[in-house]
Order: C-alpha cells, then sequence, then structure tokens
C-alpha cells in the first residue's frame, strides 16, 4: 500500500490531529451542532488496495451532552483500541485479522520472512518470474547470515537505516568477492524490499535511496575481449567434448550471430526456417522487443539440425544432456554449463561468457567491418553502446602512423 501523502488531505474544519503513530494520523471531528444524528467521531486513512485510494475509517464517540472533555476522553480511548489492532496485524478495509501480519514494530528478520512468503504467492500467481524469487531469496539468505556471523543485533525494521545496509554490503562483497554489478543488483534487490514497505505504510523512507552504487560505467573488465590464442583453445575445447554440444551450439550463436543467452533459451525449434537457412526469433523473446531474423551459416545451420531433427517443434531447442526439452531452461543455465566447462578445463575466471559476445565485434571490426554493421548485429540503440563493449581492448592496439604524404 502506499502511503497517504497529509499534505494533499484537506480535513474538515472541524477536525483536529490528536495523535500520529508511525504513518497514520487520527483525527476527531466534531460537528458544530450534536443534533438528531450528528455524532463526534474519530477517524483516519488507509489506503484500498483494489481501488489505490485511501479511505476514510471512522469510529462514532456518544455526543456526551456536548461535553468537550468526555468526547476528547473518549476518542483517546478509541484510539488506543485501534492502535492495538493496527498493532496485531488488523486490516481496516477488509475487518480481518491477516495472519502473521508484519507491522511498524516488526523486526528485520520477521520483515525478510513476510516478504519472501509474499513474492513465493507472487510467484504461484505468475506476477513474477522464477529467478526474480530466486535472486530474492538468496539476498535474503545473505542478509540473515551476515546478521548471524556479525553478531548484529537483530533491530526493528524503523530503526534500519542507510550505514546498516552499506555494512551489510559492504562485508557481503568482501566475504564472496562480488563485483560491482553484483553489489549493485543485490542493492537494488534490497529496494525492492523496503519499497514494498513503504507500500506497506510499515516505514517511511527507503535506506537503499542514499546508499552509493558502484560506478561501472568507465569498467569494462566484465567484457574483456579474448586473445586469439584463449578463443581457439576453447573452440577447440567445446569442438572435442561432446558433455558440452549444447553450450558449443550455443557459443557459436552467441559469437557469431551476438544472440544473448537469455534469448537463446527462449528459442524452440519452430523459429529455425531449415529450408531457408534463416533462424527468426520472435519479438516476444527478444530482449529490446523487435523481432530479428539470422542467416545461419552452414556448420551452425548442421548442428541445430542433428539437435532438433523428429523432434516436436515446440520444443525448446536447448535443454538439459544436449537435447531439446519441452520446458524452457532457466536463465542461468548457459553459464553455469560455462563455469562447469572452466572448472573441468581449468581455464582462467576472466575468460566470461557474455564476452565472446563482444570478442567477435572486436575481431570483425580488427577485420574491416563498419561500426554501424556491428551495432546492427548487436541490435544496439547506438554506436557508443556498441563502442563501450570494446574499448578496452582497442586501447591496446598498437597505434600506426598516417598514410598521408602531404607533410
Amino acid at each position: 500500500m502506499v502511503a497517504t501523502n497529509r499534505n494533499l488531505m484537506r480535513q474538515p474544519k472541524q477536525s483536529q490531529l490528536i495523535h500520529t503513530w508511525g504513518d497514520y494520523d487520527f483525527y476527531l471531528n466534531t460537528p458544530k451542532e450534536l443534533t438528531g444524528s450528528n455524532k463526534p467521531f474519530v477517524y483516519f486513512y488507509q489506503l484500498n488496495p483494489k481501488t489505490n485510494k485511501s479511505e476514510r475509517i471512522r469510529r462514532y464517540i456518544p455526543k456526551f451532552d456536548g461535553n468537550k472533555k468526555k468526547i476528547a476522553h473518549s476518542a483517546k480511548e478509541i484510539i488506543d483500541e485501534l492502535l492495538a489492532l493496527l498493532k496485531s496485524g488488523w486490516n481496516p478495509i477488509t475487518n480481518l485479522q491477516m495472519e502473521k501480519e508484519i507491522n511498524y514494530s516488526s523486526n528485520l528478520i520477521e520483515c525478510l520472512d513476510f516478504w519472501i512468503k509474499k513474492r513465493e504467492e507472487a510467484h504461484a500467481n505468475k506476477a513474477i518470474g522464477f529467478s526474480a524469487l530466486k535472486n530474492n531469496k538468496i539476498l535474503v539468505m545473505h542478509y540473515k547470515s551476515y546478521l548471524e556471523t556479525s553478531k548484529k543485533p537483530v533491530l526493528k525494521i524503523q530503526n534500519i537505516t542507510k550505514v546498516h545496509i552499506k555494512e551489510f554490503l559492504d562485508q557481503k562483497a568482501f566475504e564472496r568477492n562480488w563485483g560491482k554489478v553484483t553489489y549493485n543488483t543485490y542493492l537494488v534487490d534490497l529496494g525492492t524490499f523496503f519499497n514494498y514497505l513503504i507500500d506497506m505504510r510499515i516505514i517511511k523512507e527507503n535506506p537503499c535511496s542514499n546508499v552509493t552504487k558502484k560506478n561501472t560505467r568507465w569498467d569494462s573488465s566484465r567484457f574483456k575481449v579474448f586473445e586469439k590464442d584463449e578463443l581457439l583453445e576453447i573452440s577447440k575445447i567445446l569442438n572435442s567434448d561432446k558433455h558440452f554440444l549444447g553450450l558449443n551450439v550455443a557459443t557459436k550463436l552467441l559469437f557469431k550471430y551476438n544472440i544473448r543467452p537469455i534469448e537463446i533459451t527462449r528459442l524452440q525449434i519452430k523459429d529455425i526456417n531449415f529450408e531457408k537457412d534463416l533462424l527468426i526469433i520472435p519479438n516476444n523473446k527478444t530482449k529490446n522487443g523487435n523481432e530479428a531474423t539470422f542467416q545461419l551459416d552452414k556448420g551452425t545451420k548442421t548442428l541445430l539440425s542433428e539437435m532438433t531433427t523428429g523432434l516436436n517443434r515446440d520444443y525448446f531447442v536447448f535443454g538439459g544432456w544436449n537435447k531439446p526439452t519441452p520446458t524452457q531452461v532457466c536463465s542461468e543455465f548457459f553459464g553455469q554449463n560455462w563455469r562447469a566447462l572452466r572448472k573441468k578445463y581449468n581455464l582462467s575466471p576472466h575468460l566470461k561468457l557474455y564476452a565472446l559476445k563482444h570478442t567477435s565485434n572486436y575481431y570483425d571490426i580488427e577485420n574491416g567491418a563498419s561500426y554501424e554493421e556491428i551495432r546492427q548485429r548487436n541490435r544496439h540503440s547506438n554506436l557508443q553502446v556498441t563502442t563501450l563493449y570494446i574499448r578496452e581492448r582497442l586501447f591496446k592496439n598498437i597505434i600506426k602512423s598516417s598514410t598521408s604524404e602531404l607533410f
């Protein structure tokens, strides 16, 4: 739920603010004339998630013959009752008691556990994907591990600050050797958790908002271009080890056509037109939402044909045991296979799977391809993005003299 903006709420003239708890403001409304059905009442606002509008919750007070002291005293008693209900997890919109609901006084662990429960429900309802849920659970695991090993007190959720968040991320980054991108990813996920608590009206501000992300703009280490001998060695290994047949074909699609790993996991046999030697990725399977068509070379076509001949065309091309499967593999499938290959053959950890995409770009440019040609194949929005990925390797080139004879 989204917190009510008090400044935008115009209260009736006969209303006065008499109590505040967390993000809740309690008002006492006393009509000028207590005649007929007119009665004083206490009220506050609660967001209705179905309508996304704030609704006024009222509790009426006896008239007490207009005795203002008695009305004020009764109002405070009613507010105390409302607070007790809210703290126990009462939902004023549905008038139901929510099971194990978190509230203003919950601690960090309780809130993390509740969030994961809600994320599991969201996944069951197909509101979020499996990877998102998996990453959220890993984040919570790391956070709980940090609290346990550092023997930090489990703070009330209201007391979590920027300092606490940064200490957690810095400690885990050092312990697990996180890179800048991983650090930033966990920070964003943690921000999602605290935004959820803001929507629940449990906290007012996100402590992650003021934690600075790591600057990766000029950090191209994750795009480190392979040297020629490294490229030839890995190609030889993949071509000779049938255990990595699926990875071999996937890396060829990555290297030759710059098709992203996540897009490769979505490929189905029906996306391949063997008669016209075309691979057509529909718009619902590409990163940018635009359909992409690739002209297959003979070698790649042969490998894909060997993998898919005689199988249901709705099957996904890549699955376990180098065979197409009726269900799509997870987004980390090729990353896991790549790490297994590096471990088996004791390859350097700087050899990243995704860097194959930028490696082919660099050597194509070295062989005379234009930047615009490379941009189109990568489906980049502009040339700056294309250059960024291979910038580090370009700086290592030997600078040659001008060929002009004018001077």
